[in-house]
């Protein structure tokens, strides 16, 4: 929920799909299990504890966590539409905006206020919740229809490496009203407009919708990393590398942001099949962190110590994985992809690359399902791990 124009910015997109079922195959699956007890990554190997969280138990906003962001964004030095076009008025008004058996309610109207011809609301936890890395999760059911744009996002709390797009912003859930089964997870980077930057990662639901029961969006935010899920499942995740030659901003305090907005450059507006009002509805917001990883910090090493192959994720996989590897100094570097047979099928990378952590995905949609092997060479040195495609 970017606060410029999203048609000026780059955008690169991935897509998962959750709950996929699999033709029965026997070979497959065999092998499938055998790797997921020798191979499978620790994505939650990190002692995650709970470090704050609203339930909205109570019978209003609880002011000690929130505030308001009302109006159409002048007051915040932004152009009318919060710079996006958009078409709300915020308010905190209990139309708008109220807490109801343990769920809060964002609520868009259609109706004349300042001008405009909708409301809506838009909280965050600016200078009351803020934090340098962890596990943040919110479970919500969106709105439907078009024109419709809820958003899930953080925002830094201090412009350290200048005005946005250059101190990040990061994107744990944006939605089109009319794309009912799909979510995207992004993060902002790069220049001042029109320079700025975003990378993007889409997940679709072969089933049911988001507008029609509640999900889980989250990220969990390492030094490096950002890696964005649905239901605990991994659909996209972005390094320093994807940003290069941009700086990687994600290394300072962020907070949250809810809100739903109508029309706009991203979701585009409404129209003669949207129905009014629509919710965004949350459950629970919550943030996790490990003690150890927080006090890392900013002396944490930007260098890994040695070369590291880590599992592809997810794995078993159809047909998309990622693969990530670390360097510690900068060299030729191939990484190559072969079958059972010993047969080459894919070459990912054969270039120079820098010290730091690498991610590249690998699209496994032309080939037929088995195990593959996946081989780095960095210098002398050489590494290899094994994958499995299950279709």
């Amino acid at each position: 929920m970017n606060n410029l124009n999203k048609a000026t910015v780059t955008r690169t997109k991935t897509k998962a799909s959750l709950f996929t079922l699999f033709p029965v195959n026997a070979i497959a699956i065999a092998a499938a299990l055998c790797l997921m007890v020798f191979y499978a990554p620790q994505v939650h190997a990190q002692d995650w504890q709970l470090v704050w969280a609203d339930e909205f138990e109570g019978e209003q906003l609880d002011m000690e966590k929130w505030s308001y962001q009302t109006g159409a964004g002048a007051n915040y030095g932004l152009p009318p539409g919060w710079g996006n076009n958009e078409l709300q008025w915020y308010t905190d008004r209990e139309e708008n905006i109220f807490v109801q058996d343990g769920m809060l309610h964002i609520r868009a109207l259609e109706e004349e206020i300042s001008g405009r011809d909708y409301s809506s609301a838009r909280i965050r936890s600016y200078q009351k919740g803020e934090w340098t890395y962890g596990r943040f999760e919110v479970r919500a059911k969106l709105p439907r229809g078009q024109g419709l744009w809820p958003a899930i996002w953080m925002l830094p709390t201090d412009q350290v490496y200048g005005g946005w797009p250059q101190s990040g912003e990061i994107d744990i859930m944006e939605a089109k009203g009319h794309e009912e089964n799909i979510v995207y997870g992004s993060v902002h980077y790069g220049d001042p407009f029109p320079g700025n930057r975003v990378r993007t990662g889409t997940i679709e639901l072969d089933e049911g919708t988001f507008t029609d029961e509640f999900h889980v969006f989250s990220i969990e935010w390492q030094p490096g990393i950002i890696r964005f899920y649905v239901d605990d499942q991994l659909y996209y995740l972005v390094t320093p590398n994807n940003l290069n030659p941009y700086n990687w901003p994600f290394d300072q305090d962020f907070h949250f942001l809810l809100n739903v907005a109508v029309g706009g450059n991203f979701s585009g507006n409404p129209d003669d099949t949207t129905v009014f009002p629509q919710e965004m509805i949350v459950d629970y917001v919550r943030v996790y962190q490990d003690a150890e990883l927080v006090s890392i910090g900013d002396d944490g090493p930007d260098t890994p110590g040695e070369i590291n192959l880590k599992q592809n994720y997810p794995n078993p996989f159809n047909p998309t994985t990622q693969i990530e590897y670390n360097l510690p100094e900068a060299g030729e570097v191939s990484l190559e992809v072969f079958n059972m047979m010993g047969q080459k099928v894919a070459t990912l990378v054969n270039s120079t690359q820098s010290a730091g952590s690498h991610t590249v995905s690998f699209d496994g949609s032309e080939l037929a399902s088995g195990m593959y092997l996946y081989r780095l060479t960095a210098g002398a040195q050489v590494l290899t791990q094994k994958m499995t495609l299950v279709k």
